[in-house]
């Protein structure tokens, strides 16, 4: 009698537990998608403010401000309105601005959530640009002079609030482009010194002395020579405003970059902390260890062997900071004039703009729970234990 290979069975059974666990998650999606649109009807509602009086202006006339309420239906039961608006969005329409030019407000959306969604996303790239490496390589060699450095910077950049960073790097990349580029070069040589001094030999020393440190060498002109020519090619940036796709990737770039830059600071910083541990934690793990001792080169150990079971935790980070960066860029977007999502919503609420509140935050209440299933489908992909539970 043939016995079907384990694998083959392991295949077979594994697709029930996905399919479930996807369906699983997307029914919580649509109840927190439910929630946050009840919730978000009836709290504007209990803020003090006058749809009406926004609608028609300070000049309007008692008849007018009248005609307006009744257009909008301020004067029905609240459960009547929320049940026609309830009605216009499920057929997608949600409505119009009530200030002039009175836009409809998928239009506005439209226009604003690329933007958002942009720095959001471009942010979240840099961050793990940044982070990974040099989590990485400072948890692999723990306690020494890189991991050390790498620590002080990401503590320093968690302390700086976002406006702050971002008045910063308006003040250097801006207003002071050439010391800047100064700046940068003097991080080079620093960077590049401080790999030097990190052996990038195996722990334990097994290589020749030479070799050790001649690759040490190596990496640390490399890493130099890279910040040293982003310092030389450094672009000028814009003080504000954006620059659509339409007018070149370029010019859309230079404007998105600097904000994009700004939300990064912390997220990075946080993502370094947080695989650093991962990777400290994977690296005592016995089949690490036994792929060590079977002479496997550093780089196949770290990327290969080490780098994939630490990634759940950032890869849940990266996509809660994703959601929360789509609706929580309002300084950011407002100190660098972006035509964003949180600048939007801003406006409405000052302005007690009611169809724009509701449909922004329906979107980024959409947006979030979808890009936290995508997470969270990935998270059991990752590690089959999830998806069992």
């Amino acid at each position: 009698m043939i016995k079907k290979p384990p694998q083959a069975v392991t295949q077979t059974k594994g697709s029930p537990h996905v399919l479930r666990f996807i369906g699983e998650r997307a029914l919580h999606a649509v109840v927190v998608v439910v929630l946050a649109t009840i919730g978000a009807f009836f709290l504007m509602e209990a803020v003090p403010g006058d749809s009406a009086a926004s609608a028609v202006g300070p000049g309007a006339t008692a008849e007018q401000y009248q005609a307006a309420r009744e257009e909008l239906g301020l004067d029905d039961p609240v459960t009547t309105r929320f049940a026609e608006w309830v009605g216009s969005m499920a057929s997608a329409d949600l409505g119009n601005s009530l200030i002039p030019p009175n836009q409809p407000v998928t239009e506005m959306i439209g226009n604003a959530l690329p933007v958002t969604i942009q720095l959001a996303f471009l942010s979240i790239i840099l961050s793990l640009a940044i982070a990974v490496p040099v989590a990485v390589w400072s948890a692999y060699r723990r306690g020494g002079v890189f991991d050390q450095v790498a620590s002080v910077v990401a503590f320093a950049f968690i302390s700086v609030p976002s406006f702050v960073a971002g008045l910063l790097l308006i003040y250097l990349l801006v207003f002071n482009h050439s010391f800047a580029q100064q700046l940068i070069l003097g991080a080079a040589v620093v960077i590049g010194r401080v790999v030097a001094l990190s052996p990038l030999g195996r722990r334990g020393g097994r290589g020749a002395p030479g070799v050790t440190w001649g690759r040490s060498l190596i990496a640390g002109l490399a890493v130099g020579g890279v910040i040293a020519v982003i310092a030389l090619f450094l672009p000028e940036f814009p003080r504000q405003g954006y620059a659509p796709l339409a007018e070149g990737p370029g010019e859309n770039l230079r404007s998105i970059m600097l904000p994009a830059l700004t939300l990064a600071l912390m997220e990075v910083a946080i993502f370094t902390r947080v695989l650093r541990t991962d990777m400290i934690s994977t690296l005592q793990q016995d089949f690490v260890l036994s792929s060590r001792a079977k002479g496997m080169p550093t780089g196949h150990v770290l990327v290969k062997e080490a780098l994939r079971p630490s990634t759940v935790s950032i890869i849940t980070l990266a996509g809660i900071s994703l959601g929360r960066l789509i609706g929580g860029t309002v300084v950011v977007e407002r100190l660098f004039n972006l035509p964003g999502m949180g600048s939007m919503i801003v406006d409405a609420v000052q302005n007690d703009n009611l169809p724009v509140v509701l449909g922004g935050v329906i979107v980024i209440a959409v947006f979030y729970v979808v890009v936290n299933m995508t997470v969270d489908v990935t998270y059991a992909l990752i590690d089959p234990r999830i998806r069992r539970g």
